[in-house]
C-alpha cells in the first residue's frame, strides 16, 4: 500500500516537472533583448504617411431594428436602412447591421457590415469597425474604418482597393448621418 502511494506520488511529481519544463520552454520563443532585430537603415519613417482624401459617401439612415443577443452582456445589434450619394454623383441605398458593445469610460466598440446599392442594382459590400461615445447632448458619435468589396467593372469598381474612414452621428430617435472619406 505504501509503495503504491509512493509510486503515485512519484508519478505525479514527474508529470508536474515535465509540464513545467514544457510550459517554460513555450514562453521563451521571443529572442532576448540583446538579440532583437537591428533597425534597417534603408527604411525611411518619413515615407510612411496617411491622409484623409476625398469625401466618398454621405448617407442619412434610420434604425430598422435592434436586438440584445446576450442578455448578460452590455451589447446590442442595430440594423439600419438609408440613402445618400456616392462621390456626389450616384444616388445609393445603404443597408447594414452593427454590433455595439459598451466598454470602459463610456467608449463603445462597433463591428458590423453593410452594403450600398445604386439605382441599377450594382452593389458594394463593406465591413466597419469603430469607437464611439454618447455626447452630453444625447447624440452618439462614432469614428472608424471601412473596408469595401465590390465587383469589377461597375460604378463601385475602385472601392475594392480603397480603405475609408468614417464619422457618424446618431440622434435619440435612431436617425443618423454618416460620412466616409477615402484614406490615402
Amino acid at each position: 500500500m505504501v509503495s503504491s502511494k509512493l509510486s503515485l506520488l512519484t508519478a505525479f511529481l514527474l508529470v508536474i516537472m515535465i509540464t513545467y519544463s514544457i510550459m517554460s520552454n513555450q514562453f521563451s520563443f521571443a529572442p532576448p533583448p540583446e538579440h532583437m532585430m537591428a533597425i534597417d537603415p534603408t527604411l525611411r519613417p518619413e515615407n510612411v504617411t496617411a491622409s484623409v482624401g476625398d469625401l466618398m459617401i454621405v448617407v442619412f439612415s434610420s434604425g430598422s431594428g435592434m436586438r440584445i443577443p446576450e442578455p448578460d452582456k452590455a451589447a446590442m445589434e442595430v440594423s439600419w436602412v438609408g440613402g445618400g450619394n456616392y462621390r456626389g454623383t450616384t444616388n445609393i441605398s445603404d443597408f447594414g447591421t452593427v454590433m455595439v458593445e459598451s466598454g470602459a469610460n463610456g467608449v463603445s466598440r462597433s463591428d458590423g457590415q453593410g452594403m450600398i446599392m445604386d439605382s441599377k442594382g450594382e452593389v458594394a459590400t463593406y465591413r466597419i469597425q469603430g469607437l464611439g461615445n454618447m455626447g452630453s447632448d444625447g447624440y452618439f458619435r462614432n469614428h472608424g474604418i471601412v473596408f469595401f468589396n465590390a465587383t469589377s467593372g461597375g460604378v463601385f469598381d475602385q472601392l475594392s482597393s480603397t480603405v475609408g474612414v468614417f464619422a457618424n452621428e446618431v440622434n435619440q430617435k435612431g436617425n443618423a448621418v454618416t460620412k466616409i472619406w477615402e484614406l490615402k
